[in-house]
């Protein structure tokens, strides 16, 4: 394997940086944090240099990179702004990705182009109140009704859905079939009577929000089905080892920004006559937060090459994921120990890398129900 990025992705990593660096501030990161504020702005400045077309087909409006183009990109973004870098991937990727595979010729050319340039937003509808880690037994329930789908129920824990203009809404059509079956994907627009969404006060990334959906009685044409009837879980588990590569490279950039910041400050704030960075217990975790972060991104950019190749890694994409995130937690964690009051202070960014880094651990998969899929896929 070459370990060096290509000279197309490093130009897309320095071409990104530049933008990031003019247009988001740590004044604007916070602002938005602290506002609970969608970051429109930073959205259409990333519009304007096509760089929402980045998961799209070039047949359709976008430049259709790769799997590892996509996790350079990610990596840097949630360096600079995690929130924003998880809003690109719910708002734009997992769209991207469910239509280009499983959406028809129509819903392509309606959707994709307008996805590209910025003009539409998306966003996932899958955990209910009493289906999370156990997603495949939702119970809201799609029921035909002549040219129309008619939905009734419950979701949770679904991000922007209150700034997207459609949702990927995941329903049961067939009550009869084991759980995992007869679950369909329908593209709901947000604006469709009978939807009720409410948004959720969470710990961190506020940024993006989260939100709850009611569903009354709420109509959906029967061309708004996204690949096949009863076919949704499938569809879903097809795409998780590019949606796992995602969420790890967010994960790596926001943990070796966490990292940068307590750096940098070991290498200013003085106690006992000395750079608190001299000391040695500073080394040792220092050393320990550089080498984990680094392991990180090579678990992560394996998994995006195995994806690039067409081989199927359900292992190797929930190593990732896990120890991408849980390392994560362990620098935003540490930061705040070598940051000690001052990393408490709102106005210091530790501390919203200490409240963001949690959802990494949950969403997506928790830590938990990963190891479960790494050691089954082990044998166990």
């Amino acid at each position: 394997m070459d370990f060096d990025l290509t000279e197309q992705q490093t130009l897309l990593r320095e071409g990104l940086r530049t933008l990031l660096k003019r247009e988001v501030t740590p004044e604007y990161v916070r602002a938005c944090d602290d506002e609970e504020r969608f970051p429109t702005a930073l959205y259409q400045c990333l519009s304007e240099a096509g760089w929402l077309g980045l998961p799209i087909p070039e047949a359709y409006g976008g430049t259709g990179s790769n799997c590892m183009d996509l996790t350079v990109f990610l990596e840097e973004l949630a360096y600079h702004f995690e929130a924003a870098a998880n809003i690109y991937y719910t708002t734009v990727v997992i769209a991207a990705d469910a239509l280009t595979h499983f959406g028809s010729e129509s819903q392509k050319k309606a959707l994709l182009p307008k996805l590209a340039r910025g003009e539409l937003r998306f966003a996932l509808s899958l955990s209910e109140p009493n289906s999370g880690s156990d997603a495949a037994s939702l119970r809201t329930r799609a029921v035909l009704d002549g040219d129309h789908w008619v939905i009734n129920g419950q979701k949770m824990f679904c991000s922007c859905a209150q700034v997207a203009d459609y949702i990927l809404l995941m329903a049961r059509t067939d009550v009869d079939a084991p759980k995992h079956q007869g679950i369909t994907m329908f593209l709901l627009d947000a604006k469709t009577p009978g939807v009720d969404i409410r948004k959720l006060k969470k710990l961190g990334l506020k940024p993006m929000d989260l939100n709850e959906i009611f569903l009354t009685d709420v109509r959906i044409p029967k061309e708004n089905v996204i690949g096949q009837v009863n076919h949704g879980w499938q569809n879903i588990l097809k795409t998780l080892d590019y949606e796992r590569c995602c969420l790890s490279a967010v994960n790596v950039g926001a943990a070796q920004s966490a990292f940068d910041k307590a750096h940098a400050y070991t290498n200013e704030r003085e106690q006992f006559g000395q750079k608190i960075g001299q000391f040695q217990l500073s080394k040792a975790k220092m050393a320990d937060m550089q080498m984990e972060i680094d392991a990180a991104r090579m678990l992560l950019w394996r998994s995006a090459f195995l994806v690039d190749k067409g081989i199927p890694n359900p292992k190797e994409s929930a190593m990732a994921n896990l120890f991408s995130s849980e390392t994560y937690v362990r620098t935003a964690l540490n930061g705040m120990r070598l940051m000690g009051g001052w990393g408490y202070l709102m106005e210091f960014d530790m501390q919203r890398h200490f409240r963001d880094s949690k959802l990494a651990e949950i969403g997506g998969g928790t830590s938990e129900i990963l190891r479960i899929v790494i050691a089954r896929e082990l044998g166990r």
